[in-house]
């Protein structure tokens, strides 16, 4: 299959100077993501072998420092002008339920999609967009972006987990709880559909400051295994006391709400 795209080849030799303009960090900002939802939005350039990765706003998003657009992304498929770069990104989370996975207790931003969705704390997504334009047909670049939490370049504070999980669907077959990524059980390695676009809870064991390196890589299709790249996603988290135990109860009573209406919604 990559033979029959040899050809681009020369086009995109040709549009470097013009994807140059169009994508990519000019003069990304320091982002500070606080309020409603938001993604982390990954793109491939296949001319150049490299990766971008850019923070995606909704219409309820409340960031600062959006000031470098990322334009058109190399492939051609799957920007939005809801699209910026960064130099740093931060989640702040100051509203956050304990939830108890595992035996570990939690505190938890909300997912869209889930019993606990809030717009005014954080809901940062995953969204990968590794598609390419082929002469006027959308080719998927991979078969999937296996992405890896680097725990020993991350900081946690002592003793802390984290955790990326939904409440699962049982009736789907699923188990209580999907988990993509827990420190506490040392998984640490996720692989994401090349195209797709899902919200999870991510929880901390401790209020604090956390700096998540996750290394990525293209696996299969076009052109995997693809170089590996990295970006960084800080959370400062700090939730007000008070919020604890009102927050843990509105979760609970959301999980339980989310399961019985999909029993009816099947029946």
């Amino acid at each position: 299959m990559k033979q029959a795209i040899l050809p681009r080849a020369g086009v995109y030799s040709a549009m470097l100077g013009l994807a140059a303009g169009l994508a990519g960090p000019v003069s990304a900002q320091s982002i500070v993501f606080t309020e409603g939802g938001a993604d982390l939005t990954f793109f491939y350039n296949s001319g150049l072998g490299s990766w971008d990765t850019i923070f995606r706003t909704k219409g309820n998003t409340v960031a600062t420092n959006l000031t470098s657009p990322y334009g058109t992304p190399p492939g051609g498929v799957g920007g939005s002008a809801n699209d910026f770069n960064f130099t740093d990104l931060t989640v702040r989370v100051t509203t956050a339920p304990f939830v108890e996975v595992n035996g570990v207790p939690y505190l938890v931003t909300p997912a869209s999609g889930t019993g606990y969705n809030i717009e005014t704390q954080p809901d940062f997504g995953f969204r990968t967009r590794l598609r390419e334009d082929d002469n006027g047909t959308d080719v998927n670049q991979f078969a999937n972006l296996r992405v890896t939490l680097n725990t020993g370049a991350s900081e946690m504070p002592a003793g802390a987990e984290f955790i990326l999980f939904r409440a699962g669907d049982p009736l789907a077959g699923e188990p209580p709880n999907v988990i993509l990524y827990e420190t506490a059980a040392g998984d640490l390695v996720h692989d994401w559909p090349a195209w797709g676009h899902t919200h999870w809870h991510w929880g901390f064991s401790q209020p604090g400051n956390y700096s998540f390196v996750f290394d990525f890589q293209g696996i299969g299709g076009l052109y995997g295994p693809s170089s590996i790249d990295s970006v960084t996603v800080n959370f400062s988290v700090i939730p007000e006391p008070r919020a604890f135990a009102a927050a843990f109860g509105l979760v609970a009573l959301g999980f339980v709400l989310l399961l019985r209406r999909r029993a009816q919604i099947r029946a």
